[in-house]
C-alpha cells in the first residue's frame, strides 16, 4: 500500500512540475513576444484606418472624454477609437472603430466618415461569422461599399433600404448597426461640440 501511495504522489509531483514549466514558457514567450503582438495589431488597426478613410495617412486619436462621449452615442455597438483623419495638418473626417454583435460574435470594423457627415468607407478588422456564411459581409465587395456615400443627416431612413446578403441576416445586421453605430457618434460630436475634441 505504501509503495502505490508513492507513486500516486510521484504522478501528481510530475503533474503539477509539468504544469508549471508549461506555465512559465508561456508567460516567456508573451514577455518576449508582447511588443511584437502589439506593433502587429498596431499595424492591422492602421491598414484598417486606412481602408476605411482611403487617401488619409495620419489618425490621431481623441481624448477618453470624446471617447466616453462617442460610447454614449453608440448606444449598445461598443466603441473601441475614434479617430480623427488628418491630411496636410487638417482633420479631414473621423474614422470609428466599432464592435456591433453578429452571429459568432462582435464583428471590429471601421467606419470612415467626412466632416460632412458622409461615409467614405467601411472595413472589417476581425470577426468570427461563419465561413460561407457570415463571412460573406466581406467576401462579397458590393457588401459594404453600399454604405458609402450615406449621408449621417438621412442615414436612419436610408439604411433600412440597404441590400442584406441571403442566409447572414445576423451578420449583415452586425455591419448595419456598426454603421448606424459610427453615424450616431458623428451626430452627437456635431451636436454637442465633441467633434473639437
Amino acid at each position: 500500500m505504501a509503495k502505490r501511495g508513492t507513486s500516486t504522489m510521484q504522478m501528481i509531483l510530475s503533474v503539477v512540475v509539468i504544469c508549471a514549466v508549461a506555465a512559465a514558457g508561456l508567460a516567456l514567450t508573451y514577455a518576449v513576444m508582447k511588443d511584437r503582438i502589439s506593433a502587429q495589431d498596431r499595424e492591422a488597426q492602421l491598414r484598417a484606418l486606412k481602408l476605411a478613410y482611403p487617401g488619409v495617412d495620419e489618425f490621431d486619436s481623441v481624448s477618453s472624454d470624446a471617447l466616453t462621449l462617442a460610447q454614449r452615442a453608440a448606444g449598445e455597438v461598443p466603441v473601441y477609437g475614434v479617430y480623427k483623419a488628418v491630411e496636410g495638418g487638417q482633420q479631414v473626417g473621423w474614422a470609428f472603430i466599432v464592435g456591433p454583435r453578429g452571429y459568432g460574435g462582435p464583428i471590429r470594423m471601421v467606419v470612415g466618415l467626412d466632416r460632412d457627415g458622409k461615409v467614405v468607407g467601411v472595413t472589417v478588422i476581425s470577426m468570427n461569422e461563419t465561413p460561407g456564411l457570415g463571412s460573406q459581409i466581406v467576401e462579397t465587395a458590393s457588401f459594404l461599399k453600399q454604405f458609402v456615400g450615406l449621408e449621417a443627416a438621412s442615414a436612419e431612413a436610408q439604411i433600412k433600404k440597404f441590400d442584406m446578403i441571403t442566409g447572414a441576416t445576423k451578420s449583415s445586421r452586425g455591419a448595419r448597426h456598426g454603421v448606424e453605430a459610427a453615424v450616431a457618434v458623428y451626430l452627437e460630436f456635431e451636436k454637442s461640440g465633441g467633434a473639437s475634441e
